[in-house]
């Protein structure tokens, strides 16, 4: 269920208003490291021959090179705002305001911790508890 985790995050991209559990947020955050990385790799592949010791010459990339540079741009730039709204869903989750989110650009560190602590239990002001939600009503 790991990639449908990843998916679901993709589908709520412009979700900036609900909670999101721990389990959604860093199975996300994780997925899309790895297929950022990945394409990282792939490109330092394509580019190989354009870097000589420190230097890097564009003269030397290859038609091929350019398209991982384009490709890995794109879904970089892709996964940019997903990022956020998950984010964000986990800052709600926990009773915590998008404001926080700034916290993202000057000491990311912060975001890093909160992201492992758990969330409010029951309902908070951003919506019922995504854990009592997939458990369902109990009996």
């Amino acid at each position: 269920m790991t990639v449908g985790w990843f998916f679901k995050g993709i589908g709520q991209y412009a979700d900036f208003h609900q909670r999101a559990r721990r389990r959604e947020y860093w199975w996300f955050i994780i997925t899309g490291y790895l297929v950022v990385f990945a394409l990282l790799a792939f490109t330092a592949v394509t580019l190989g021959d354009a870097y000589e010791g420190w230097t890097f010459d564009p003269a030397d990339v290859r038609l091929s090179g350019w398209i991982m540079i384009g490709l890995t741009s794109a879904v970089s730039l892709f996964l940019l705002i997903p990022t956020w709204a998950v984010t964000v869903r986990r800052l709600h989750d926990q009773d915590k305001s998008a404001w926080w989110l700034l916290f993202l650009f000057f000491l990311p560190i912060v975001i890093f911790i909160l992201s492992f602590f758990d969330g409010t239990v029951g309902p908070n002001r951003y919506g019922p508890d995504p854990k009592e939600l997939e458990r369902g009503p109990e009996a």
